[in-house]
């Protein structure tokens, strides 16, 4: 019974821990005093882009990355936004290989005078 109970543990372990999502979301949310407009994301080899939008001050974006590299290689996500001051917005964040993301989501979090992102 003992055995059983191991080889269940280690199965769940197993199927969780490698489980990725192919797509990770983004959740990004501006708390600064500015407007962003056309806030881009995409994967850093990519030239495909996918525009979100304005980002009000006070409001939040949500999508998700899609890569279509062609060549499958190693990377990160990109977001990148400018507002009416010139402030240029370029953040790269996690991480895929051989084109399979090693996250499944990220919110990154505009403020005044720094940019916070978080990973999950």
């Amino acid at each position: 019974m003992k055995s059983f109970s191991t080889l269940v543990i280690i199965s769940l372990f197993t199927f969780t821990s490698c489980a990725y999502k192919e797509n990770p979301d983004i959740i990004i949310v501006n708390e600064s005093s500015t407007v962003f407009e056309n806030v881009f994301i995409h994967s850093v080899h990519s030239n495909d882009s996918t525009n979100l939008g304005s980002l009000g001050v006070g409001e939040r974006l949500k999508g998700s990355f899609v890569n279509t590299d062609p060549n499958p290689t190693d990377g990160c996500y990109v977001v990148s936004a400018t507002n009416a001051n010139g402030r240029q917005i370029y953040e790269c964040m996690g991480y895929y290989t051989n084109g399979s993301s090693l996250n499944r989501g990220f919110q990154l979090t505009i403020k005044d005078d720094t940019t916070l992102s978080k990973e999950w």
